[in-house]
């Protein structure tokens, strides 16, 4: 039996616009030679509207359109994902059976997940009972809905402890195919230095898929369809993953971010999982994230500072890669400290890769507020003020480029945002300046830490000049600056993040931990510098509040999925 899966990128609150996609893709389905089409998860209203799910407009809508596409659906069966109210005030995650144009079975999602960015108890009500099998072309087919495939206690999410396994429920009714209809954000797995392993790492969600989609199959015995959605919605990223998975542990699948049908035969070959580049998932995550926030949130244009640095030189790049050169503008705002090296090197990347670019004279207001402050205070000397003061102005600078009429016209548009720069590794420490290299509408390498955004550089090539890539990370806010003369050197420091932060691992036995991490003097100095670094983690949280929302690429964080009260230090 042929199957359709149709990866798609729903708009979230669109519940007409993504019925369209989803009648669009049904059609296409149909003409290859599907005998059955799956959607995603909340196809309807999109993954997740969040607290717009209470608005009873958007519920009528969305009940409205699922109903429109049930009415036009034919010989061939169309499932996909949608919400309908229960009777708690909450909604039922519904995914709809339907054929011959009336929805023929309805089936509800009977695990909610609660942790990390998932909040699905706010607005849904679990489903306790059991889901009947629906027969169909000679099987017993199952339906299930996103994390009611997580619950096998040996294969998914076991510490979770959910107390009841839907899969299994299924398989033990006799069921010969089971779809699950999923809308599964993707992350990398936890930061580890290259050729360093450790049992406490926590994996890609690709690799847990890996384990867990085939792993099902062979368990039970049942070939598994899932069918995940695509694209980005704020911070969460999906890449799809949409595949089959064969008892014999064999796999039919595409490669991730691909948008559109997958098709797919219980009784075709598979092939072994292909594993997927790091590099190339991340690359192709943040270019995602870029390009559907943009369209999504109505923007169409970005302006960022060109330092020279790493940061600002992969950012640009990636806006490039999903923008296109023309609605990129870099700019170079030097003061007294900055080097010529730094905005000649700013100049070669925007001219390689064919972006607009600007020098600004950050030093003018620099100077003018220096002046104000030694009127004020004579005989003040330089200082932390002064470095703050120059971030400050350069984003000044920036943010008054997005409303300037001339930068509009070099750009084509009058909706410019600027994009923010920052690492994970500068932000858990608090090595930032709020309200200046602080700015922008979203922060693409916000969730990479700064071993991963070298990492990228090279993966970028003649992208990133190499130049910028071999010279010392500096912010160049006073004389013979470097950053990791500031903090620690970046190797150290990212290990510790990567065990304490993205790993969760306990402070009590992190030092013991970074032994698998780091050898020698590199450890000793790491170890040594644990209790400053978890001290700037834990006291600059007042900071990070008020950075942009970066693209959730680790399995944790800085926001929704980490929830740190500013009181409790």
């Amino acid at each position: 039996m042929r199957i359709a899966l149709l990866q798609l990128n729903a708009r979230l609150g669109d519940p007409e616009g993504n019925g369209r996609m989803v009648e669009r893709a049904y059609a296409e389905a149909v003409a290859a030679g599907a005998e059955l089409v799956l959607a995603p998860e909340l196809a309807i209203p999109g993954y997740l509207a969040e607290d717009r799910l209470w608005e009873a407009g958007l519920r009528r809508r969305m009940e409205a359109e699922s109903h429109r596409l049930a009415a036009l659906s034919g010989a061939i069966p169309l499932i996909f994902g949608t919400a309908r109210p229960a009777p708690s005030g909450r909604l039922w995650n519904e995914l709809w059976w339907c054929e011959a144009g009336d929805l023929r079975h309805c089936a509800r999602k009977r695990v909610l997940p609660s942790y990390d960015v998932f909040d699905e108890h706010r607005y849904f009500e679990p489903d306790a009972s059991a889901q009947p099998l629906v027969a169909f072309h000679g099987h017993r087919i199952g339906l299930s809905i996103c994390e009611d495939l997580w619950a096998d206690p040996q294969l998914g999410n076991a510490p979770v402890g959910y107390g009841l396994d839907p899969i299994a429920d299924l398989a033990a009714a006799g069921a010969t195919l089971i779809l699950n209809a999923s809308a599964s954000p993707s992350a990398l797995g936890s930061w580890l230095p290259p050729g360093r392993s450790a049992p406490w790492a926590i994996p890609s969600k690709e690799a847990q898929r890996r384990r867990l989609l085939p792993g099902l199959a062979e368990k039970h015995g049942v070939p598994i369809a899932y069918a995940s959605r695509v694209g980005a919605e704020s911070w969460l990223l999906f890449d799809g993953g949409s595949g089959l998975a064969l008892p014999d542990g064999r796999w039919q699948g595409c490669e991730p971010f691909h948008e559109g049908l997958v098709l797919v035969d219980p009784v075709a070959p598979g092939q072994p999982w292909r594993v997927v580049e790091e590099g190339s998932w991340l690359r192709r995550a943040l270019v995602t994230g870029l390009r559907d926030n943009l369209a999504k949130q109505g923007l169409e244009a970005l302006v960022l500072g060109l330092s020279g640095g790493i940061d600002s030189a992969v950012a640009a790049a990636l806006a490039v890669e999903a923008l296109g050169p023309d609605r990129v503008l870099g700019a170079a705002m030097p003061t007294r400290y900055s080097s010529a090296e730094s905005s000649a090197l700013a100049e070669q990347q925007a001219r390689h890769l064919g972006m607009g670019f600007l020098r600004l004279d950050a030093e003018a207001p620099f100077s003018g507020f220096t002046k104000t402050l030694e009127q004020a205070m004579p005989g003040r000397t330089f200082g932390l003020t002064d470095e703050n003061l120059q971030s400050r102005c350069r984003g000044s600078l920036l943010m008054a480029l997005t409303s300037e009429p001339e930068i509009h016209q070099r750009l084509g548009t009058e909706r410019v945002a600027v994009l923010n720069t920052g690492n994970k590794s500068e932000a858990a420490t608090g090595y930032f300046t709020l309200y200046g290299d602080g700015i922008g509408a979203f922060a693409p390498l916000g969730d990479c830490l700064k071993a991963r955004v070298y990492a990228m550089a090279r993966d970028l090539g003649e992208a990133v000049p190499l130049g910028v890539i071999e010279r010392p990370p500096t912010a160049e806010l006073r004389p013979g600056q470097t950053d990791e003369a500031s903090l620690l050197p970046y190797a150290q420091l990212d290990a510790i993040l990567g065990a304490a932060l993205e790993a969760q691992r306990p402070e009590a036995g992190l030092a013991e931990d970074l032994a698998l991490l780091l050898d020698g003097a590199a450890l000793n100095q790491a170890r040594a510098a644990l209790p400053r670094i978890l001290g700037l983690l834990r006291g600059t949280e007042f900071k990070r509040r008020q950075l942009p929302f970066a693209f959730k690429v680790s399995p944790k964080a800085f926001g929704a999925g980490r929830r740190i009260p500013l009181t409790a230090l």
